[in-house]
């Protein structure tokens, strides 16, 4: 035995003293099953933990460092459309509920610039929330016949607008044979006051009554009166005939100037607009087609249907204004604008 070794007896191993671990008689970390090691002191006395699961803290923890997210490989961006990021809606009557205003936006059709035919409209309105986001509430889908399109004056056109409540992506473009909300415009021949434009707005499931628009007779400045489900007059809908808009409704410096149509709650014409329709001012893609957009400012006291049917009237005054249908093209714009 050499001097100054004493044996251990078996099964009492005590390990040396280790920087930074309790000395003998204190606890000590077990070895772990499948070669678990100690950690290592590091110079200056850093000791690394270990990597548990295969990830290993930030050496940068403690010194005002975040980790930072992992981006998501293959996230999808919000849809848009033309320019515009929107998100879906579950119930679109629950969110005009409550809308301030929504956007008409009609899609622009670049093949009728290139054979002159007149296609079928079709517009997306979008809801606006007080914190700007844009939600998509519905697409419209002109049917009508070619004959009428094209032969017709667009004031005249009889159609069907099937109004599609999108819930999500898939719906953009199902078929419209069970719309949310149907619009008709019958066809009329009008002469000053006799045979008014009118539209009709029912639910597109049970064909329940929403509302109607018409247009009466006035001598300069147009007007629309709108009426709910049981005939009872709600609002009207008035413009100033002298906006640069109106007078040029289709021609290069119309396009870039807005118009708008003031509401007023019960026809009481006399106290001051509780909303409006505005016809924006034309984007580029607008400049070179017939699309247009409409910004409408709901009354504080408007109902969901009635919201619904400001909408038609949006619609409405497109076609009576600024629709340009191939007949509209041999007329002058004092005829198209006769009201």
């Amino acid at each position: 035995m050499q001097q100054g070794y004493s044996p251990i007896p078996q099964g009492q191993y005590v390990p040396p003293p280790q920087p930074g671990y309790p000395q003998t008689g204190a606890y000590a970390p077990p070895t772990a099953p499948g070669g678990y090691s100690q950690p290592v002191a590091a110079p200056g006395g850093y000791v690394q933990p270990m990597a548990v699961g295969g990830y290993s803290p930030s050496p940068y923890q403690g010194q005002g460092y975040v980790n930072q997210p992992i981006p998501q490989v293959g996230a999808v961006p919000p849809p848009s459309f033309g320019g515009i990021q929107y998100v879906y809606v579950a119930d679109p009557m629950a969110e005009l509920a409550m809308s301030t205003g929504v956007l008409i936006r009609q899609q622009a059709q670049f093949l009728e610039q290139i054979t002159g035919c007149e296609s079928p409209n079709r517009y997306y309105v979008f809801s606006q929330s007080p914190q700007g986001g844009m939600k998509l509430l519905f697409k419209c889908k002109e049917y009508s016949e070619c004959c009428m399109r094209n032969c017709c004056p667009a004031k005249s056109r009889e159609f069907n607008m099937a109004v599609k409540h999108i819930a999500t992506a898939a719906n953009l473009n199902e078929d419209y044979n069970t719309p949310f909300v149907d619009i008709r415009k019958p066809f009329k021949c009008t002469c000053f006051c006799l045979d008014r434009p009118e539209m009709l707005i029912k639910y597109g499931a049970n064909n329940q009554p929403l509302g109607r628009i018409k247009q009466p007779f006035t001598c300069c400045d147009p007007m629309f009166s709108t009426y709910d489900s049981t005939g009872n007059k709600r609002y009207t809908i008035h413009a100033d005939c002298c906006q640069c808009g109106l007078l040029c409704a289709n021609n290069f410096l119309g396009k870039l100037s807005e118009v708008t149509f003031h509401i007023y709650s019960n026809g009481n014409m006399t106290s001051p607009p509780s909303g409006s329709i505005t016809k924006k001012s034309a984007t580029a893609s607008e400049l070179v087609t017939s699309a247009d957009s409409y910004q409408v400012n709901f009354p504080r006291d408007a109902t969901p249907e009635d919201k619904m049917v400001l909408i038609a009237a949006g619609l409405m005054i497109d076609y009576q204004f600024f629709e340009e249908s191939a007949s509209d093209s041999n007329n002058s714009t004092r005829s198209r604008h006769r009201y």
